[in-house]
């Protein structure tokens, strides 16, 4: 598993119980910022400008009729630690990764007052993207649309309950963690040669399913993700939320990666979609 894709990807992975990235955040900004820079320096003629605005128009903001209610019914905060691990099973880093659930999106925040910060701000009532830099009060703006196909091929792509190559067992196993009563889970693959063991709990009663996240739906990714009917689920698979998940790669007993759910609230703090004050660049209107 890359590292540019393991935030990402577990964060998704941990809300299709209910129904990466640092490098990640930077990756983006850095090929939007190329493309804006690029566009500026050949200076299109307005044909072309023109020419381009139109290929872009199923995927402005003014066109994009997918959110027609896009408020989030439940406001929340949840913040994970992922602590990632070297082959010779040394810490590699440790990457805090909050994720508020406002009232028409949700901000993620990666190593939050860090130098290294990275911020994305998904806005449904807009439609738009948000890369944020808070150190210097700027934002570069993209459709939504580009975020959440992303998100849809991961989800369908990268979990699925009827994996003939990969088995999932209930243990016996229950321990309290970040004072939630949690039941162990181990899931094998034998083809990918990796497992997973996953603390999961019941306890926590915040239900998400009906929030956006990432350009879509929580309850739509898992609908897309899985393909397994509800009679062909057994007891063996995981109810509830995930609390701590330990990866191991290449039949390893060493883990790779772990993350931790440290924090999860039932509210949120509103300053985090506050834009005012920022100087947003639009990378639609540079096309």
């Amino acid at each position: 598993m890359k590292k540019s894709l393991q935030v990402f990807l577990s964060v998704l992975f941990l809300f299709l119980y209910i129904a990466p990235a640092q490098a990640q955040g930077g990756y983006i900004k850095n090929k939007i910022k190329k493309k804006v820079e690029q566009d500026m320096e050949e200076k299109y003629a307005e044909p072309e400008r023109e020419k381009g605005k139109k290929a872009l128009e199923d995927i402005t903001y003014e066109n994009d009729t997918r959110f027609p209610i896009p408020e989030n019914p439940v406001q929340a905060t949840l913040v994970l630690q992922m602590e990632h691990y070297k082959k010779n099973g040394k810490l590699d880093e440790t990457t805090t990764t909050k994720i508020v659930f406002g009232e028409t999106g949700e901000c993620m925040i990666i190593n939050e007052g860090d130098k290294k910060e990275n911020r994305m701000l998904f806005d449904y009532k807009e439609a738009a993207t948000y890369i944020v830099n808070e150190k210097q009060k700027t934002a570069i703006k993209m459709p939504l649309v580009n975020i959440q196909k992303m998100a849809e091929k991961m989800a369908s792509q990268g979990y699925d309950m009827k994996d003939d190559a990969g088995e999932w067992v209930r243990t016996e196993e229950v321990k309290e963690i970040n004072g939630y009563s949690c039941r162990k889970y181990v899931y094998t693959n034998t083809e990918e040669k990796t497992k997973l063991d996953t603390w999961v709990t019941q306890d926590i009663t915040i239900d998400l399913s009906g929030n956006h996240l990432f350009g879509g739906q929580i309850k739509a990714f898992a609908q897309n993700a899985s393909t397994a009917t509800p009679s062909e689920v057994n007891e063996n698979y995981p109810r509830g939320m995930m609390i701590r998940s330990t990866y191991y790669s290449k039949n390893s007993d060493t883990p790779s990666l772990i993350t931790n759910i440290t924090t999860i609230e039932n509210s949120s703090d509103p300053a985090y979609f506050n834009l005012s004050g920022y100087e947003v660049m639009d990378i639609l209107g540079k096309l």
